[in-house]
């Protein structure tokens, strides 16, 4: 393998001009670009590139800007920037609007982000759930590149014959959505929140589809006629759930590493990722939110509050996690004044999940004992019908939608007004 690689020239390995010399390039190098710009996106500022779009025509933007670089996924780090079109199409959506692109790795058997967000707003039109459409993101258009036979990559695919994941670099250009730091009101913050808790039960339930990554930068709102809808963004690593119950999509544990959750963390876990684990991360969302910022867009001064869970390695933020969420004597969260409308939320729906880890079964069918995770062996332990997937109830869409549809006492706008109570 190291001789073939010796044998590359450097464009084949994937070493290529900046883009502002020569002409624009076409993102057909998913090499040479990851290796350029993984590690320092800032490069890409003021590059100009071709972009074949779907409808036929051929368009050129310019990178104004790097809005946003993944760390601590499972996937390689994503790239998210602001475009501008500089076409001369008179008819180019791309001149309307702000517009973002995001450039990302993913495995080539993965349901593309795309594919995934087109499936979820067609189910909404055709069941005439038509309120789904204010908390999706918006795709304009998408194109996939696989990595070239000739490259590095390429050729290294070639040798390893089991368990191999093929990557291809996936360019999508999306509606520009706005992120919880731009937010002033509390209560406009608690509406996003429940708004994305109402996209992924249905998300869920009626598409059928499990987000997987919740973190505080996929969390986003759009404003629409001066009203405000929470967005739930970034499908990269979601997942149907009919895939998920034949194990080919829950292989990996995907997530942000500080709202990932307890048995995602756990190198013992071996339950696949659950829609309560989904739950959980939008737990942390709001707690890290709420405790470590002084308002959505001022960090509290250092030392900031649950530093460790970004910071330190899985072991370490599992046992931090897991200590704060199964001791009965855990220290109360340092809620800042401005977010003290949270608090009634957050200390609830601790209390469910602290119950629920405290309260389940030691052993479950098909799921291993969970070192590190204290039980109290009360009734739920001799419970052979215990849910794992909602912690049997306590990380329900019914419990959080009681828990979350008010905020200082005032009701909040439910979207999904025509919800089962039964399901």
């Amino acid at each position: 393998m190291v001789c073939q690689l010796e044998q590359l020239s450097s464009d084949k390995l994937g070493q290529i001009p900046h883009p502002h010399l020569g002409d624009f390039d076409y993102l057909r190098d998913p090499q040479q670009f990851a290796q350029d710009f993984k590690h320092n996106p800032e490069g890409l500022v003021g590059a100009k590139y071709l972009f074949k779009c779907s409808d036929g025509y051929t368009r050129i933007f310019v990178i104004k800007r790097v809005l946003y670089r993944a760390e601590g996924i499972i996937d390689q780090a994503s790239v998210v920037v602001e475009v501008e079109c500089v076409c001369t199409e008179s008819d180019c959506q791309w001149h309307r609007d702000r517009q973002v692109m995001k450039i990302s790795f993913s495995s080539r058997g993965r349901s593309s982000e795309d594919a995934l967000i087109w499936e979820a707003r067609s189910k909404a039109e055709s069941t005439g759930d038509l309120w789904a459409f204010n908390h999706l993101p918006q795709i304009i258009d998408s194109i996939t590149i696989t990595y070239d036979e000739t490259t590095a990559q390429g050729r290294l695919k070639t040798h390893p014959k089991e368990n191999y994941k093929e990557r291809v670099m996936r360019v999508t250009v999306l509606e520009e959505l706005h992120p919880l730091s731009e937010l002033e009101d509390p209560r406009d913050l608690a509406q996003v929140f429940y708004d994305v808790l109402q996209i992924h039960q249905w998300l869920y339930e009626c598409a059928g589809i499990l987000h997987r990554d919740l973190s505080i930068g996929n969390v986003m709102f759009r404003q629409k006629d001066g009203k405000i809808y929470g967005v739930l963004n970034d499908f990269d690593l979601s997942s149907r759930v009919q895939d998920m119950s034949n194990g080919s999509a829950s292989d990996q544990r995907t997530g942000t590493r500080p709202f990932m959750s307890i048995d995602l963390l756990n190198p013992n876990w071996e339950g696949g990722h659950l829609y309560r684990h989904d739950i959980e991360s939008l737990f942390y969302i709001m707690l890290c939110l709420a405790c470590r910022y002084r308002r959505p867009n001022v960090p509290t001064p250092e030392p900031r509050a649950y530093s460790a869970w970004f910071s330190g390695t899985d072991q370490q933020v599992f046992d931090n996690k897991n200590s704060f969420l199964t001791d009965p004597h855990a220290k109360a969260p340092p809620i800042q004044p401005y977010f003290a409308g949270f608090k009634p939320w957050l200390e609830r729906i601790y209390t469910k999940l602290h119950s629920g880890y405290k309260r389940r079964p030691t052993y479950s069918s098909g799921v291993s004992s969970q070192p590190g995770i204290q039980s109290a062996y009360d009734e739920d332990d001799e419970d052979p019908n215990f849910d794992w997937n909602t912690l049997n109830k306590r990380a329900s869409y019914t419990t959080m939608r009681s828990i979350m549809s008010s905020f200082e006492g005032k009701s909040l706008k439910t979207r999904w007004a025509s919800w089962n109570r039964d399901n």
